[in-house]
């Protein structure tokens, strides 16, 4: 069984989800994130999920594309290893973007301040530097 929950950061979206993403949940998480519009960039947080199988995988796959054709980024985060190794094993890992552990840092200020987070924040130099 999947759930998550949606944590609305404004300009992202990050889903943090729970459980088994298989058939049963996989169709819910994508109606999900089609339902999220007007928002850039979307995170799924994976670091509570058991499992992943092909129709889990489809629906990531199936999420990547959307979100390139739609002009948006998509990023998986906190992959637990075995996570990590089905995509590996799939040659899927290639094909998704990760959260940094920089991409991280500024998705908790986000979340703790609803803004972005001082030290993330591009360093500005002045000419000569």
């Amino acid at each position: 069984m999947l759930s998550f929950t949606i944590h609305d950061l404004g300009d992202i979206a990050v889903f943090e989800c729970k459980g088994r993403l298989t058939v049963e949940g996989a169709n819910a998480l994508h109606q999900a994130v089609l339902r999220q519009p007007h928002v850039p960039e979307l995170v799924l947080d994976l670091k509570e999920i058991s499992h992943v199988d092909a129709a889990g995988l489809g629906a990531l796959a199936c999420l990547r594309s959307w979100a390139q054709a739609t002009g948006r980024e998509f990023k998986l985060m906190n992959l637990t290893p075995r996570v990590e190794k089905v995509l590996e094993l799939t040659g899927m890992a290639s094909a998704f973007t990760i959260c940094s552990a920089r991409d991280l840092l500024d998705l908790w200020c986000r979340f703790l301040h609803r803004g972005p987070c001082p030290a993330t924040a591009p360093v500005k130099r002045a000419a000569g530097f």
